[in-house]
């Protein structure tokens, strides 16, 4: 059973706070505070420990049993063990994202940050809903699947607390961040080409495992069948199946490249494919085209001003970050220790700050 929706290129969220905790699980994990992450150094640790701070030990065993929470919740996917180079850059980057929302723990600790259960019971209600459906057939469903991935209920409610109370942590350090009108007019000055709205498609999209099952699927449409009967039956993504594949007014750069070239070069009422992307094998319906529309300033200012607040707040809290990542004492083990530690992961693992609150996949 899948648990997540496929992830593919994704929009940001549309509410301020939604791109603030996307934003903020980015930061987390790449930092960018521009001075020396941390005091690192290489100590002797017990066996089995992966790295040490604050008085606590992170083992091996607690670090595959995170991954695993990941994994279930936001699909991380660890690189295949035979690349030895790519699985020895996801442990060490892996090993230093934890430990980074360790100091963050403590942080959100020291001021008093507590979520509640039933603010992170609400968060996994929301997520089981969207994710497989409602009813208590869907939670058991839900705490089934955890199981066959290696973790379990209270492990995922922990993680989404950690969340939670990681956004409460950007609020408190980021509060009071302000915008005046005369910036947002000189940002729309400077920004007004990024400001404008490019031509944006209306697609629905079936994904199956095989070029294939996407080769009759496209017949089969050709010869007449219904494209939400087709995605009903066959379609691998969850999360548009029950709307007829339906991945809303995308734009070209929200989609895998040789998705967006198939889509963006059909006319409109055309189907399009087989296209293999990361996640299947895909045919496309273009149900309609949206012609490119320049920006005007009394109608996105209000959007550029959020933008700017998030802009501003992101910086304050890249600038905290440094400071306290500049003074945490992480000790790593050899085969965790970061490849270079004063400077951001290579490659972060991709997981969403709170499930419930993600950004809607396309393909």
């Amino acid at each position: 059973m899948k648990i997540t929706a496929l992830p593919g290129k994704v929009r940001l969220p549309r509410s301020r706070r939604g791109r603030i905790l996307t934003m903020l699980v980015l930061v987390m994990l790449l930092g960018g505070a521009g001075t020396a992450w941390w005091s690192s150094r290489v100590d002797d640790l017990p066996d089995g420990v992966a790295f040490a701070y604050d008085g606590q030990t992170e083992t091996v065993e607690q670090l595959q049993d995170r991954i695993q929470t990941l994994k279930a919740l936001y699909g991380v996917q660890p690189p295949d063990a035979q690349d030895t180079a790519k699985s020895d850059a996801f442990r060490r980057d892996t090993a230093k994202a934890v430990a980074v929302g360790m100091v963050l723990d403590r942080a959100a600790r020291d001021r008093g940050i507590v979520i509640a259960d039933k603010a992170a019971q609400d968060v996994l209600t929301r997520f089981i809903s969207q994710q497989i459906g409602e009813g208590p057939d869907a939670r058991s469903k839900f705490v089934q699947a955890l199981g066959s991935t290696g973790t379990s209920e209270d492990a995922v409610l922990d993680e989404i607390k950690r969340q939670l109370a990681v956004s409460q942590l950007f609020d408190s350090v980021t509060k009071g961040s302000s915008v005046g009108d005369a910036e947002v007019a000189d940002a729309f000055a400077k920004r007004k080409a990024q400001l404008d709205t490019p031509e944006r498609r209306q697609i629905s999209n079936i994904v199956v495992r095989t070029k294939e099952e996407a080769d009759r699927a496209l017949a089969d449409l050709k010869a007449g069948t219904p494209f939400e009967t087709l995605v009903a039956q066959r379609s691998l993504d969850s999360a548009t199946r029950d709307n007829g594949g339906d991945l809303g007014q995308v734009t070209a750069v929200q989609l895998e490249d040789g998705y967006a070239k198939a889509a963006f070069a059909t006319p409109p009422g055309g189907l399009f494919g087989p296209v293999q992307t990361t996640h299947g094998w895909n045919v496309g319906w273009v149900r309609q085209v949206l012609p490119p529309q320049p920006a005007v300033f009394d109608q996105v200012k209000d959007q550029l001003k959020q933008q700017l607040l998030l802009e501003k707040a992101l910086a304050t809290w890249r600038g905290w970050l440094g400071t306290q990542l500049a003074g945490a004492n992480i000790r790593y083990a050899d085969a965790y220790r970061p490849a270079d530690p004063s400077a951001p992961p290579q490659q972060a693992p991709s997981w969403s700050p709170v499930p419930g609150q993600q950004p809607q996949p396309s393909r």
